[in-house]
């Protein structure tokens, strides 16, 4: 049994329009919904705000891919050798990095948290204030 998961069965919301075999009356999927995933608790609401600093460091980071991609063109090396290694290895790196982006803001979990966020806006727009750098000092900072 996977961690966190239980035995206990989930209730389970079927979407109006299900005729009953799990397609819509469109004829696609219908989509089970568990009562699990509308309650956003006190923790599930910090770790998603972990997961969206995450995608922030990550993507001011993204700033700097092409200046370090280029870096060792613009340097004067040894060799045409040292060039090409040098040149290779920022493109491994570059390439890693937004991998690594795609691979979160495309993860499941992230997508969730996004979506939940767009709806969240759509109900409620009144009084949402935007977010200032310097509402938070440690924006930037990975938590050890």
């Amino acid at each position: 049994m996977a961690v966190g998961h239980s035995d206990a069965p989930k209730s389970s919301i079927v979407p109006s329009g299900d005729n009953g075999d799990g397609q819509m009356e469109n004829g696609q999927p219908a989509l089970a919904v568990t009562a699990e995933d509308d309650v956003w608790d006190e923790q599930k609401i910090e770790e998603s705000l972990k997961t969206l600093k995450e995608m922030y460091i990550q993507l001011r980071d993204l700033r700097s891919t092409i200046p370090r991609l280029i870096a060792p063109l613009t340097t004067k090396q040894p060799s045409p050798e040292t060039l090409f290694r040098s040149f290779s290895e920022s493109a491994s790196t570059a390439t890693r990095e937004v991998q690594s982006f795609r691979r979160l803001m495309t993860d499941e979990r992230s997508t969730k948290i996004l979506d939940h966020a767009r709806q969240s806006r759509a109900d409620n727009p009144k009084g949402i204030k935007p977010w200032r750098i310097t509402d938070d000092p440690d924006w930037n900072r990975r938590e050890s």
